[in-house]
């Protein structure tokens, strides 16, 4: 299914004749349907698109908020609400860009030939409202202006900045992964920053997603008499000014007083042309335009919001690569798609570079960091206050954050990097990440909690148990306007998924004999996830169940004690130990069923990354991963502190493939519906408005 996207405020004088050329579409393989979003229209736009409901597969959304970014981006909520495989296009074109028949049709060809693009710009003709004067069409450049494309332009790879939001079409993968326009440019009332669309396919373009370009698909933008008068052309120039400011990177050319330094000799050169071409008013208005785009792009960079929109820094006190690191470093990538700037500081712990390497790669900021402790360690807690109120919030200040994210990981754990943004004055969210206990908080401190909670806007927790475990300890300390809120952990579901080829070469890696049943367990072996009692448990059902195995993935400070126990009860040859994989994924779909029997879980990344791969799961019944099994159909909770009732319900379902395979499927459903990227990406988004 094949889905078309359209954003329009107060469309009624054109939309007719382009929902009549709608009306004309070829349909493709798969069908289409068409979603009309619209964006707080006080004219006739709704009535008159109700009206084509009987003639088109239509559906029309509304969004009181103005701008088109904005109202794309609800339509895009309600796009990726339907089911799809990630392939499939969804295009986009405005309220006065009439399609030819056959326009979906060289779309979806062009999408199914080139596999490797996940971006296509077709092409855009002008529908004149009137003849356009000679001047315009020699002097000023209609591509910038009016979203044409250059007559004669090749299919192939073209530069995503020529993708025009006319005529776009971008795979629906893309925004399953989080991406979203950015709703602080484009069309919004008088004055704004031009680039919606251009916005987002050169910030695809540096995540690696390639543009193709589609000749064959054609729209005709309809140009309006009014808007080929020099006011209006020039005030387009002016926002294309302003958003090319935005687009640009900083620090690319040497800088004077904000801008390239070569602007400075192109504005003088444009005004004494403007004052050399006197007689030709064609040359004249072409070193207006050039001017008026000059100072578009002058007064963003003096006048405007930081490049780039708002900043948030995300931080907390870790101590290694864990659930918790994975989710900032995810949460970033769903900041960035959402069109907000963000930077990682953590501090340092082993594998850091290799990690933090990794995310610098795909863009992402990331830096050492490490508060003085005096809430996480009382020892030295007043030397560490000292610290922190003399010299260490500098270097948080040096960050230059807009909002700092403290990760809350167990009782104060995050608690000194969050005094350490009110010391700063910043705004600050929390995020937690466990199901902790309550503690009792000293008189010591008592007054310092209440300092750094005072500038919090909002917390979010993992899970229901995560959240009310963090406000039993905190509640008094919040800001009564405090935003709060529960956002599960999330998994890629194109990543993680069902596959018999995995499932094949990760046993043959394993050695594995035919017919082996294999238990596992993703998770590092550490105290909290209790790796012996997956020991225990196997020699427990190795009588009943000869060829059962069982693999431990990750690896943490119990990895020496684990496989001396598995030398001593005689499990050496069936315990296997695959160590910390990056490519988890490549792995998990080789169980029959995954395990997770932690002491105490925020959530368990795990357990839903196992679903999602169409294995069924069984976990302890403690808070974190009850919150995700209880009542799935997909997973099975045992009791926290009962290894008979475990092992027989690991038994039970040991013998019953047919169960497991159709826990399996109903896993992966459960993940698809509740945990998938696209939909906790937009639920952090959401959550993100306002607050900044």
């Amino acid at each position: 299914m094949l889905t078309v996207l359209m954003a329009s405020h107060n469309g009624a004088a054109t939309l007719p004749a382009v929902l009549d050329a709608y009306c004309r579409l070829s349909a493709p393989a798969g069908g289409w349907r068409l979603l009309l979003v619209d964006n707080d229209s006080d004219d006739a736009t709704a009535a008159l698109a109700a009206g084509y409901a009987g003639r088109l597969p239509l559906q029309v959304l509304r969004e009181a908020r103005r701008g088109k970014n904005a109202a794309l981006n609800t339509g895009l909520a309600a796009a990726l609400a339907a089911p799809g495989d990630g392939a499939e296009l969804l295009v986009f074109s405005d309220d006065d860009a009439a399609p030819r028949p056959d326009w979906l049709l060289r779309l979806s060809e062009a999408a199914a030939a080139q596999a490797g693009f996940a971006v296509f710009g077709g092409a855009i003709v002008a529908d004149w409202g009137a003849a356009p004067p000679d001047w315009v069409l020699r002097r000023v450049p209609l591509g910038l202006t009016y979203g044409l494309t250059a007559p004669g332009r090749a299919a192939g790879p073209v530069c995503p900045g020529l993708v025009w939001g006319a005529n776009m079409a971008v795979r629906r993968a893309v925004f399953e992964a989080g991406h979203r326009f950015d709703e602080t440019v484009g069309p919004n009332g008088a004055s704004y920053a031009m680039g919606s669309e251009t916005e987002l396919t050169r910030r695809l373009h540096a995540a690696g997603q390639r543009s193709w370009f589609v000749p064959a698909a054609v729209v005709a933008h309809h140009i309006r008499p009014a808007q080929l008068g020099a006011a209006d052309i020039l005030r387009r120039a002016w926002r294309f000014g302003r958003g090319k400011f935005r687009q640009d990177a900083p620090g690319v050319f040497p800088e004077l007083l904000g801008l390239p330094r070569w602007m400075y000799k192109r504005a003088l050169l444009e005004a004494l042309g403007w004052l050399g071409a006197r007689g030709d008013a064609g040359r004249r208005f072409g070193h207006r335009w050039e001017l008026a785009y000059l100072g578009g792009y002058a007064r963003e960079a003096w006048l405007g919001p930081p490049r780039g929109g708002k900043k948030v820094l995300l931080t907390s006190y870790s101590g290694g690569l864990g659930g918790m690191e994975l989710r900032m470093a995810q949460e970033c990538r769903f900041l960035a798609a959402a069109g907000y700037r963000s930077a990682l500081a953590l501090p340092r712990f082993a594998g850091f570079e290799a990690w933090a390497g990794g995310l610098r790669r795909e863009g992402l900021e990331v830096s050492a960091f490490a508060p003085p402790c005096f809430f996480e360690q009382w020892r030295w807690r007043r030397l560490n206050l000292w610290r922190a109120r003399c010299w260490s919030w500098l270097a948080l200040r040096r960050r230059r954050a807009d909002l700092v994210h403290v990760a809350f990981c167990w009782t104060h754990y995050g608690a000194s990097a969050l005094w350490l943004a009110r010391r700063c004055g910043l705004a600050a969210v929390v995020s937690v990440h466990n199901a902790f206990p309550p503690v009792q908080v000293g008189d010591w401190h008592r007054p310092l909690l209440r300092q750094a909670f005072a500038g919090v806007r909002g917390v979010y927790a993992v899970s229901d148990s995560a959240m009310q475990h963090f406000l039993a300890l905190y509640r008094d300390y919040l800001p009564a306007t405090a935003r709060l809120a529960v956002i599960p952990n999330c998994v890629d579901t194109a990543r993680f998924r069902p596959s018999a080829a995995r499932r094949a070469e990760a046993r043959l890696r394993l050695g594995l004999p035919s017919g082996a049943l294999l238990l596992g367990s993703a998770a590092r072996l550490a105290r909290q996830k209790r790796p012996q009692l997956l020991l225990a448990l196997l020699a427990a059902l190795l009588p009943r169940f000869p060829h059962l195995y069982l693999v431990l993935i990750g690896d943490g400070p119990l990895e020496a004690e684990l496989r001396a126990r598995a030398e001593r009860d005689g499990l050496a040859g069936r315990v296997l130990f695959a160590g910390f994989q990056r490519d988890v994924e490549q792995w998990l779909p080789a169980l029959d069923l995954h395990l997770l029997l932690s002491s105490t879980e925020g959530f368990g990344i795990a357990t839903i990354e196992a679903m999602a791969c169409g294995v069924p799961v069984v976990g302890s019944e403690v808070p974190g991963t009850a919150d995700v099994l209880r009542g799935s159909a997909g997973g099975l909770l045992v009791p926290a502190d009962d290894p008979a009732a475990t092992a027989a319900a690991v038994a039970a379902l040991l013998a019953d493939a047919p169960r497991r395979a159709r826990m399996g499927r109903l896993a992966r459903a459960e993940v698809q519906a509740k945990y998938a990227q696209a939909l906790v990406g937009e639920r952090i988004a959401a959550f993100y408005r306002g607050l900044l």
